[in-house]
């Protein structure tokens, strides 16, 4: 794949997708994006809620411990796992003490499974 199709699957990522990263140290980084304009997409790790600035390129400025991540995949989520993946943004977003944060049945099929979804649905190759 060339550049230019890497380029349109990025300028197409929009304020409510899901997306995939891959932190620095290999972590893998299932994200929101809560913001995106022409030059950039905000995003925030589901889990942890640590918000990321990207570039269009879908490489990501420091984080505010000093990590990057690059965006790896932002291939459409089958629709119940997306409804999963928002429903766990919002829980880890709004709780505040335990057993708030407590992952149901479906988040943890999720989690244990959403990286093998997005590494079968990378973006194009440079």
């Amino acid at each position: 794949m060339s550049w230019s199709a890497r380029k349109q699957a990025l300028d197409a990522v929009k304020v409510g997708d899901v997306i995939f990263g891959i932190a620095e140290n290999g972590t893998e980084k299932l994200l929101f994006v809560s913001g995106a304009n022409d030059r950039h997409i905000f995003a925030r790790h589901i889990g942890s809620q640590t918000r990321v600035k990207f570039g269009r390129n879908g490489k990501s400025h420091r984080t505010w411990d000093g990590g990057k991540c690059t965006i790896v995949s932002v291939a459409s989520l089958p629709d119940e796992d997306y409804a999963t993946a928002i429903g766990l943004d919002r829980k880890m977003r709004t709780g505040k003490q335990h057993p708030d944060w407590v992952l149901s049945k479906p988040e943890i099929d999720l989690l244990r499974h959403v990286g093998d979804y997005f590494n079968a649905h990378p973006l194009p190759k440079v």
